[in-house]
C-alpha cells in the first residue's frame, strides 16, 4: 500500500527518520502505543519503520499501513509468537542483529520494551545514531540485565517516560532525568456509541460489572479483583467480574475463583476485538485496574470516552492523573481498599456519574496521540540537532 502524502507543518525542521524497535507487535498497551507513535509521525511526512520479533496483526488497533514493519523470517516470527523461550534464545539475537542492519539508514532510533534498548545501544556504537529510550518498567531477568542497561546508557541522548514514577526511578537506576510524556487516546474511536455488541455467553443483562481489560498476568493483579468480588458478593446484588484478556496466570485465577465458590459472579471473556470492549466499557460500572508497578495504563482513559470511572491501584501512572483531576477513584492494592471504594462508589452514583463527565471532557480536550506524538517528535529533534529549528531546547522544555 502507498504511503498517502501530507503536508509538513511549517517551523519544524526537516523531515526525520526514526527507527523504532519493539519486541513485537499484538494486543497491549506497550505495543499500540509504538504503532500510534510511529503512525502519527509517518502522517506528519516522517520515514519511519519498526523492528520486532512478529506482529499478531488480529489485534492491532490501528493498522501501520504507512509504516514499515522489519521483520525475521516467518519461521523465526512464529517461534517466537508461540514460544517464550524460542524468543529469548533465538529472537533476541535476530532482532539485534536486524537493527545493526538498519540503523544505518535512519537519523535516529527509538527503543521500547525489553531488549529494544540492547540492541539500539549497539547500533548507536557501531553506527553513531542518536538514541531516545522509551523507558516503562525495568526489564525482567536478573541483575545482570541492569548492568548491561549501565554500560549502554551512555548511548541515550534522552530518555522518555509516562509517568513520574518512571522519571524517579531513571534518576535512581542512572542519575539521569527523564523527559514526562503522556500517552494519547484515540477519543474518536473509544468514544464512538454505535450499535456495536460484546460476545455476551453469558447474558450480562441486570448485572452490576466490574470490568478488567488486560493480560492476566501477574503484575496485572487479577486476584486482587476475585478476592475483592468476594468482600462484596452479600453486600451488592448481581455484581459481577468480567475478565477480557487471556494470559499465563489463567488457570491460576480460575482456580482461585472455585476456591472462593465465584463460578456465578467471574466471566471469561477472553480476547475481544477492540469493538466489543468499547461495548463492555460502555457497559461497566467500574473499569478496575489493579495492576502493580505500572507505568501508566491506557484502559482507565478509554473507559472514559464512554463515560465509564475506573478504580485504579495508587501504585499506577494513571492515578497521578485521575486522581488530581478528579476523574477517577484511587485505591491502594489490596482487596480491603478496593472493596471499600467500590462501595462508596455505589452508594454515590450521582457523584460518579458527575465524575465521568468531567473525565470524558478532560480526555476529549487534553489527551490524544496527536499531541504524544507532537511531544516526542520534539525530544527527537533536540536529540538529533541536524533536524531541528535552531535556538530551541525541546527536551527541557517538556521536561
Amino acid at each position: 500500500m502507498m504511503a498517502r502524502r501530507t503536508s509538513r507543518r511549517p517551523g519544524t525542521g526537516r523531515p526525520i527518520s526514526v527507527l523504532f524497535i519493539q519486541s513485537w507487535l499484538k494486543l497491549g498497551g506497550a505495543e499500540n502505543l509504538t504503532v500510534e507513535l510511529a503512525s502519527g509521525l509517518a502522517e506528519r511526512g516522517h520515514r519511519v519503520a519498526i523492528a520486532c520479533t512478529y506482529v499478531d496483526s488480529s489485534f492491532l488497533d490501528k493498522d501501520p499501513a504507512r509504516v514499515q514493519l522489519i521483520r525475521p523470517w516467518r519461521w523465526i516470527s512464529r517461534l517466537c509468537r508461540h514460544s517464550r523461550l524460542a524468543f529469548l534464545t533465538i529472537g533476541c539475537p535476530v532482532l539485534l542483529l536486524l537493527v545493526l542492519i538498519h540503523a544505518r539508514d535512519y537519523d535516529l532510533i527509538n527503543p521500547h520494551n525489553f531488549p529494544s534498548f540492547w540492541a539500539a545501544g549497539c547500533a548507536s556504537l557501531l553506527w553513531g545514531r542518536p538514541v531516545v529510550w522509551h523507558f516503562n518498567e525495568p526489564a525482567p531477568g536478573p541483575p545482570a540485565f541492569l548492568l548491561v542497561d549501565r554500560a549502554l546508557i551512555r548511548t541515550a541522548r534522552a530518555i522518555t517516560v509516562l509517568d513520574e514514577r518512571g522519571r524517579a526511578r531513571i534518576r535512581a537506576l542512572f542519575r539521569r532525568d527523564a523527559t514526562l510524556v503522556r500517552a494519547g487516546v484515540d477519543f474518536a474511536f473509544w468514544s464512538r456509541a454505535d450499535g456495536d455488541r460484546a460476545l455476551d455467553p453469558d447474558g450480562l443483562e441486570g448485572r452490576v460489572i466490574l470490568l478488567s481489560v488486560g493480560k492476566l498476568h501477574r503484575q496485572k493483579n487479577q486476584p486482587l479483583l476475585i478476592r475483592t468480588l468476594g468482600l462484596l458478593r452479600s453486600e451488592i446484588p448481581n455484581l459481577t467480574l468480567v475478565l477480557i484478556g487471556d494470559g499465563p496466570d489463567r488457570r491460576t485465577l480460575e482456580q482461585l475463583v472455585r476456591e472462593l465458590s465465584l463460578e456465578d459472579r467471574v466471566i471469561f471473556a477472553g480476547m475481544l476485538d477492540s469493538r466489543a470492549v468499547r461495548t463492555m466499557y460502555r457497559r461497566a460500572f467500574l473499569l478496575c485496574f489493579p495492576a502493580v508497578d505500572q507505568t501508566w495504563g491506557l484502559t482507565p482513559f478509554e473507559a472514559l470516552c464512554q463515560r465509564t470511572v475506573s478504580l485504579v491501584s495508587s501504585q499506577t501512572g494513571a492515578a497521578e492523573v485521575l486522581g488530581p483531576q478528579g476523574i477517577g477513584l484511587v485505591a491502594d492494592p489490596d482487596p480491603a481498599s478496593f472493596a471499600e471504594t467500590i462501595r462508596f462508589a455505589y452508594r454515590h452514583q450521582p457523584e460518579l456519574h458527575e465524575m465521568a463527565e468531567r473525565g470524558f471532557i478532560y480526555v476529549a480536550n487534553g489527551i490524544s496521540w496527536a499531541r504524544f506524538a507532537d511531544q516526542m517528535l520534539e525530544v527527537f529533534r533536540a536529540a538529533n540537532p541536524e533536524s531541528a529549528d535552531s535556538g530551541s531546547d525541546p527536551v527541557r522544555k517538556l521536561a
